[in-house]
């Protein structure tokens, strides 16, 4: 092999070249050895794509992680030689093997010919032959798993025969495999997998070691293994497509990743695609190298919307040149631009004010890495301890129901020229008074109950100070839903969707009443594992605070909410937000608009069934305010 390093020649653009390898045959333990031509996706070339995880990146700079590119040496990471070194045919074959591996293929330290051929990524897994999937290494089990799967994908529709010991022993073996699947193998959470994975046009091949099986024989043995271990009302509806945009988001957590990859894998052949939305929500605990491939790893997935005069303008162009916020910002007008925004920043983990985007180490020092803008949230920290902020689902209503009202479903905001600001139009109910937070311990917590109670009973008798043609809707307003509702979002233990039951109020004056019982009834109260209502409080403490208003509404909010925040409806949310009012102002048509920054959902009883905007919006009784946030 030559000491000299491999020099990429340019691509023809204009062709829609890529460049692939011939992977040449040899015995395991000898170099890997590839060539190295380019091909035209336009000629229908004939290559096998390859969907990996690149690994650690500094294993590249190993002196032994080495690849052969046409007599030339080229770095790569261990896990991808391990791949090269378990995919190529044996010493004797006849028959190299082409395939287009993205770190070798591309030009990384080309940032333009990188964009370029990230745009094209859809089109390049989808004409490859084959999409081969490598998991990494065999351990221990998987030899044993591999050989285990196709006798479960055999057994059907059933729960097979309950007295085969062969059956009963493969299906422990790998009901273990899969529920360990997303913490040993990293391929199944990283984010570009969704895309590899959706647009191959036949079954694709999954690779562990030197053993290997199809998708659709894995996902038949997981359907087998689902309806033995779970109970038929916590499995997943057999053939179970995405939930619809409005409904249910989808939790990845709640069943086996794959089984998360494989609905969209289905949903892509069957619909071509789906929003960017959706597939922000799908992909909220996926992982990438480069924070900005959170964005440019979905764009292939995109469905085209014909109906909606907004698509072009509002497309994505994948630019390695851009830092991260500018990149998040993008898919945040993208996705205002679709109609989806107010709901889709209701569900997310906002950033605050003045958070850092994640930085870049790779982006040359003459492009400024900015802050994250209020209204984007950091994409790559949406899931447990990442998230600098609860997410906003937690202060939804029950399903069906929304602050916005008669608004729910409206097409609401875009972002201005200037790229920072967001323009979207709502209703301002009021300004904080007093916040709480609600301790994160139910020690803590049942301290701070009685007060909390107190502090709402005495917040709703205030002035209301509202223009009297709406004051005694707002008196109204204010008194609707009682506190124990609001501090659990009235929604049902263990559920984000049901409302909470009637049955939950006694729940909660028995914990209003505990003091009267004797120095023991925390202690009873922690351990009782029967009362509901203590789940639904446990579930949330720490992630939110209480707050009243200064015309008298009690809710909960985001814990970085504060006196002086307001909240206000935007259109299209199911829940209010809390927005800070900043010192900058911004000019519109020569007028000088307030600047504010968004903090976060809130819950607010009395309004969150959509009453002020039916009642006053529909009606004239209010005109909406246009809020310009930054």
């Amino acid at each position: 092999m030559s000491s000299q390093a491999f020099d990429y020649s340019p691509l023809n653009l204009s062709l829609r070249e890529i460049r692939v390898l011939t992977l040449l045959p040899d015995r395991f333990e000898e170099p890997v050895r590839v060539t190295v031509g380019t091909r035209s996706l336009d000629s229908s070339p004939i290559y096998n794509a390859l969907s990996y995880v690149w690994g650690d990146p500094a294993s590249a700079r190993n002196p032994g992680n080495i690849i052969s590119i046409d007599g030339n040496h080229f770095p790569v990471t261990a896990n991808l030689l391990a791949a090269l070194r378990s995919l190529r045919p044996p010493a004797g074959a006849t028959d190299p093997i082409p395939l287009w591996v993205d770190a070798v293929c591309i030009n990384q330290a080309d940032l333009d010919e990188r964009g370029q051929q990230v745009s094209m990524m859809r089109d390049i897994y989808a004409s490859a032959e084959r999409v081969i999937i490598w998991l990494g290494e065999e351990d221990d089990e998987t030899d044993l798993v591999f050989d285990a799967l196709p006798l479960l994908a055999t057994q059907g529709h059933g729960r097979g025969d309950e007295q085969d010991r062969n059956i009963i022993d493969a299906t422990y073996l790998c009901s273990g495999f899969f529920s360990g699947l997303a913490d040993r193998r990293p391929w199944v959470s990283r984010v570009w997998i969704i895309q590899e994975l959706a647009m191959a046009r036949l079954d694709p091949l999954l690779v562990c070691g030197r053993r290997s099986i199809t998708w659709s024989t894995l996902m038949k043995a997981s359907a087998f293994v689902s309806r033995k271990v779970f109970p038929d009302d916590q499995r997943k509806p057999e053939n179970s497509d995405i939930p619809e945009e409005r409904g249910e988001d989808i939790e990845m957590l709640a069943k086996w990743k794959i089984d998360v990859l494989d609905d969209l894998y289905k949903a892509t052949k069957s619909q071509g695609g789906e929003s960017l939305h959706k597939l922000l929500m799908i992909s909220r605990s996926s992982e990438a190298t480069d924070p900005r491939d959170r964005v440019y790893a979905l764009l292939g997935l995109l469905k085209t919307d014909a109906s909606n005069p907004q698509s072009s303008e509002s497309s994505i162009a994948v630019d390695y040149h851009k830092p991260t916020a500018a990149v998040y910002a993008d898919a945040v007008a993208h996705i205002f631009a679709q109609g989806n925004g107010p709901y889709f920043l209701s569900g997310v983990a906002l950033p605050g004010v003045s958070a850092p985007a994640p930085h870049i180490p790779s982006l040359p020092s003459t492009i400024p890495q900015p802050l994250l803008p209020s209204w984007v949230p950091d994409l790559s920290r949406q899931v447990g301890e990442k998230a600098t902020q609860p997410a906003g689902t937690m202060f939804h209503p029950p399903a069906g129901i929304s602050a916005s009202g008669p608004g729910a479903d409206c097409n609401n905001g875009r972002r201005l020229e200037d790229e920072m600001t967001l323009q979207v139009e709502g209703l301002l109910i009021d300004t904080v008074e007093e916040v709480v937070f609600l301790e994160a311990t139910l020690d803590s917590y049942f301290d701070e109950l009685v007060r909390i109670e107190s502090l709402a009973e005495v917040a709703r008798q205030r002035p209301c100070l509202f223009e009297p043609s709406i004051k005694p809707h707002m008196e109204r307003f204010r008194k609707g839903g009682p506190l124990w509702k609001a501090l659990i979002s009235n929604k049902r233990f263990a559920s984000g969707y049901d409302p909470a039951p009637a049955s939950y109020e006694a729940m909660y004056m028995s914990l209003l009443n505990g003091p009267a019982e004797g120095d023991n009834w925390k202690s009873k109260m922690v351990n009782d594992e029967q009362n509901e209502y203590l789940g639904c409080l446990r579930s949330k403490a720490g992630k939110k605070s209480f707050l009243t208003t200064k015309s008298g509404f009690v809710g909960t909010c985001v814990p970085d909410g504060r006196k002086g925040d307001v909240i206000a409806i935007l259109f299209g949310s199911p829940v209010p937000f809390v927005l800070r009012p900043g010192s900058d102002t911004i000019d519109v048509s020569g007028t000088e608009r307030p600047i504010y920054f968004l903090i976060g959902a809130s819950y607010v009883s009395g309004i969150m069934a959509g009453e002020m905007v039916d009642e006053l919006y529909c009606e004239d009784l209010v005109d909406s305010t246009t809020f310009y946030i930054r």
